[in-house]
């Protein structure tokens, strides 16, 4: 009895800590996703395109509503095709960016709009990025160029852990500098599909500690 009371017990606290595990942040893995970019110059809309990402993840605690972390990367050589020839080029390639938090990190603010659903703001956010411009006409190309920028406005994220979808709105990947123009301003809204969690080897142990206890237990009777 008493043994099997120690078995139960032990079933019982591995539950209890899966539980409490469970609150804190959890770190997701999507398998697919994409970027709707829009390049503007002067507040004048010149060219638009979608980026797909090859690696995407966010760690979201369903708690406190905070989006503790993220990172996306896009797929290499990717390019978004301009209305005009501007500063001699009519595409802009994204060889590769990168973003996730930069210092100071936060979430500002969060709101839970139904089950599983939350609405959050964040920042800073940082992009790490390399850019090349290419005219298709007289194929002639500048760069790579590496850019760092960091977004310190507020950043507008959508989350559905029953969906598994995750957005990011108003992301400015690139203010790229152009000889005797108006700055190239690249922004992107992103989409996160098909979140999978990744269960932390101190959860993933203590659940199948609480099931070879369960399993005992279940046996002795």
């Amino acid at each position: 009895m008493l043994r099997s009371w120690g078995i139960a017990g032990v079933a019982a606290a591995a539950v209890l800590w899966v539980a409490v595990a469970q609150g804190a942040a959890v770190t997701y893995n999507y398998t697919s996703g994409y970027a709707t970019v829009t390049a503007t110059a002067g507040g004048t809309t010149i060219g638009s395109g979608t980026l797909s990402l090859n690696g995407q993840s966010a760690a979201f605690d369903s708690t406190t509503g905070d989006l503790t972390g993220f990172s996306f990367t896009t797929t290499p050589n990717q390019w978004i095709v301009l209305t005009q020839v501007f500063g001699g080029f009519d595409q802009v390639w994204v060889n590769n960016a990168t973003m996730s938090p930069a210092a100071g990190y936060a979430t500002l603010s969060t709101t839970q709009t139904s089950p599983g659903h939350w609405d959050t703001s964040v920042m800073p956010v940082m992009v790490q990025a390399s850019y090349t411009g290419k005219n298709s006409i007289t194929n002639t190309s500048a760069g790579p160029f590496p850019l760092t920028y960091t977004n310190v406005t507020p950043l507008n994220s959508t989350i559905d852990v029953i969906g598994g979808t995750f957005t990011l709105q108003g992301i400015t990947l690139a203010d790229l500098p152009v000889t005797n123009e108006p700055d190239l301003i690249v922004k992107a809204d992103v989409t996160f599909l098909g979140a999978r969690p990744v269960p932390e080897p101190a959860t993933a142990g203590l659940v199948a500690l609480a099931g070879l206890a369960l399993g005992l237990l279940r046996k002795r009777e």
